[in-house]
């Protein structure tokens, strides 16, 4: 009488090779790529509207120091003609 051995299941072979992409991850991945690109754009477009503020604000500022030293140096030249306080002197006796 011959003993048959226990019968065990088959194990699954396991692949070295990623599984191949579906359909629908193909399209998955096409929407995040999407997405991603529109919010790289409109983070773009801020960024440089922010950029456009900036260098109006920087012009005023120089306009504005332009004319800031052009008084203080009226001002200078004027002041060097008589730098003597125009102070009435007046004796009180008592």
């Amino acid at each position: 009488m011959h003993r048959t051995p226990n019968r065990r299941q088959i194990p699954a072979k396991l692949s070295s090779m990623p599984p191949q992409r579906s359909q629908a991850r193909v399209y998955l991945n096409a929407y995040k790529m999407m997405l991603e690109k529109e919010r790289l754009e409109e983070e773009l477009e801020k960024l440089e509207a922010r950029r456009h503020q900036i260098q109006q604000r920087l012009a005023i500022l120089n306009s504005q120091t332009i004319a800031e030293e052009n008084i203080t140096h009226q001002q200078a030249n004027t002041g060097l003609e008589d730098n003597r306080p125009k102070f009435n002197t007046i004796t009180l006796e008592y």
